[in-house]
């Protein structure tokens, strides 16, 4: 390994044990769930002080994870159909910010977005077409606490990319990450729209 990616790795490390400090001041719970396809399952789950319908703006719309999710450089829409009221499908290309020195990744991705208007729950679900990804699948649900005001968020990331990274460096960048896709979640239901 040369000394860059050594220093980029060290970089990672550091960041997943700050951001695994900042998930218990703010109350996020991640976890890794085992490994199939030959990675495991990366998770977080917390509560975002708005109402599901409000979350739901910000996940269910892959053309504005640029700006709501993070470590995203590029993401657009390819299609959307069906009924928006119950169930869809869209075709996403979303772009991730890799570190220096390796490329950034784009996949192409084809989710089934579920609406239950009567319960208050939300899903999406996606799974990969092409891209720079052996495997890149996962999932949103959201579900109402207190009584439809709050929501709780479960986010769910299987994730291997075709570039030889080390895998303790995928380990450490989305345990950095998980925190901070609830956070920043939370940060944009609470800026007046």
């Amino acid at each position: 390994m040369t000394l860059q990616r050594w220093i980029a790795a060290g970089a990672l490390l550091a960041a997943g044990v700050i951001g695994r400090a900042a998930a218990a001041a703010g109350e996020i719970k991640t976890w890794t769930e085992r490994e199939t396809g030959g990675a495991p399952t990366y998770c977080a789950e917390g509560v975002i002080d708005a109402p599901p319908a409000e979350v739901w703006k910000l996940v269910s719309k892959c053309s504005d994870y640029v700006k709501n999710m993070p470590s995203i450089s590029a993401s657009k829409e390819l299609s959307r159909e069906g009924d928006e009221s119950t169930k869809f499908t869209t075709v996403c290309e979303v772009t991730a910010d890799v570190p220096f020195p390796f490329s950034d990744l784009t996949s192409v991705s084809r989710a089934t977005l579920t609406v239950d208007a009567k319960s208050g729950n939300y899903a999406r679900e996606w799974t990969l077409i092409r891209g720079d990804y052996e495997v890149n699948d996962g999932s949103w649900h959201l579900v109402p606490v207190d009584g439809g005001a709050k929501t709780k968020v479960t986010y769910r990331i299987h994730i291997k990319p075709k570039l030889p990274l080390p895998d303790n460096m995928i380990r450490s960048t989305q345990e950095a990450r998980l925190p901070q896709v609830i956070q920043l979640l939370r940060d944009r239901t609470a800026q007046p729209r």
